[in-house]
């Protein structure tokens, strides 16, 4: 049935929206795919009340176990390239690939199979970005790994975004992997904000803070002193 979307291109264009429509909302559910609350199911654990309280790869690695937090980072960017993969192979348009990365991501911060919640968005976005370009996807990446490593992955995450947008001008893709940066970075940093019910006018330190360094209390120290600090007391 899907594959037949694929022929659509001669139709009219009231029957390509619905194709369009079609795609994204399966794109959503994909994205919605909730991997995270998943695998830490499998080890008896709520992610949802744990740590951040979100379906990261991240959280899932720090509070519930590596292998659980390696399964769902996998599979988070596996939904995300799966999402513009159908797009491209369905022969639709760069704007709907780019719309059906975006869904995927929305879909892995507002899984309608958990309440609405999720994660950060994060994997789910470098995985729409791997079906477009591995090249710039991997540039875009080095400052991100330097910097979670030396001093703080959030930080590292808002460089990541700034570097693609950069490259995509740079290599000449910005209707793809610039569009699809941009336009995510709406939910990203939605998502940093949550819970928002916590949130008001008056707690301008704390809206900063989660935006910036995705948590209330921002860490100025260097990561690498942990590491290297843990590292000589074993």
């Amino acid at each position: 049935m899907i594959g037949d979307l694929s022929h659509l291109g001669n139709c009219p264009q009231n029957i390509m929206s619905l194709s369009s429509v079609i795609i994204i909302v399966i794109s959503y559910l994909l994205g919605s795919i909730p991997f995270g609350y998943i695998f830490s199911k499998t080890s008896g654990k709520e992610i949802l009340k744990i740590g951040w309280r979100k379906t990261s790869g991240s959280n899932v690695f720090r509070n519930i176990g590596a292998w659980q937090g390696l399964a769902t980072g996998i599979c988070d960017v596996g939904k995300g390239f799966l999402a513009v993969y159908l797009a491209q192979n369905l022969g639709f348009s760069q704007l709907i690939q780019v719309l059906s990365g975006v869904a995927a991501v929305t879909g892995h911060n507002w899984s309608c199979f958990i309440k609405m919640a999720g994660g950060r968005g994060i994997g789910t976005l470098i995985g729409a970005l791997a079906a477009f370009s591995i090249k710039i996807l991997g540039f875009s990446l080095i400052p991100f790994i330097l910097l979670a490593l030396i001093w703080n992955a959030s930080i590292g995450t808002i460089l990541f975004l700034v570097a693609l947008i950069y490259f995509s001008i740079y290599f000449g893709q910005f209707e793809t992997i610039g569009v699809l940066t941009s336009i995510s970075l709406l939910p990203i940093f939605i998502k940093r904000l949550s819970p928002i019910s916590e949130l008001s006018l008056e707690k301008k330190e704390v809206i900063r803070n989660r935006l910036i360094f995705d948590d209330d209390i921002p860490r100025f120290d260097l990561r690498i002193k942990r590491i290297i600090k843990r590292l000589t007391k074993r």
